[in-house]
């Protein structure tokens, strides 16, 4: 078997047999990243509930939405 052949081989079971631990470390990773996106999700929401600006447009927006459902579809 030539030295280039050997080295491939050498090389592709190295790659093989760490890929699992790879794969664990990318998992922790994930979800690590998940967590940090759900936490900045719920502090932008926070945020947006308290303000007065934000809820009074977002009222004015559902009973705008409520009055033309109920008038039938609105204008036409």
């Amino acid at each position: 078997m030539s030295s280039m052949s050997r080295f491939y081989y050498s090389l592709m079971a190295r790659l093989f047999t760490r890929m699992p631990g790879r794969a664990r470390g990318q998992r922790g990773a994930s979800a690590l990243e998940y967590i940090v996106l759900a936490a900045a999700l719920i502090s932008i929401i926070g945020v947006l509930a308290t303000n007065d600006t934000v809820q009074t447009t977002l009222s004015g927006a559902f009973e705008g939405l409520f009055e033309d459902a109920a008038a039938g579809g609105g204008e036409g």
